[in-house]
């Protein structure tokens, strides 16, 4: 068994197409050196006015918002999430995240490790 919170893990920058995001780190809170074989949870923290620009992915998303406001778009189409707000991206689904509040927007994000059988 692990147990651990996020304060007790180093905040890592997000990478996109070679470039660091302004405002976006993750924590890998479970991940597959921990024992995780199918799946990853990360914990995002998106400062006010940070963007994760559109981008897809062969996996589903499973995202449970924990802090803040938030405007995802996924395939065009846009909605607006705060504070206890679950969200389900499909698989290959164009998506992005913004923050559009006065504070940070944190949220964590569960994805499956793709193995081939």
């Amino acid at each position: 068994m692990k147990t651990i919170k996020p304060e007790e893990i180093n905040a890592e920058q997000v990478e996109f197409n070679g470039s660091v995001i302004p405002g976006v780190t993750i924590r890998w809170l479970i991940k597959e050196s921990d024992g995780a074989k199918r799946f990853a949870m990360r914990y995002f923290e998106l400062e006010r006015g940070a963007v994760i620009p559109e981008h897809h992915h062969l996996w589903e998303h499973e995202i449970f918002v924990l802090k803040g406001k938030g405007e995802i778009t996924v395939d065009n189409v846009k909605k607006e999430v705060s504070e206890g707000t679950a969200i389900f991206i499909e698989p290959d689904a164009l998506h992005a995240y913004k923050n559009i509040g006065p504070g940070k927007l944190v949220f964590l994000c569960l994805i499956p490790y793709l193995k081939s059988e």
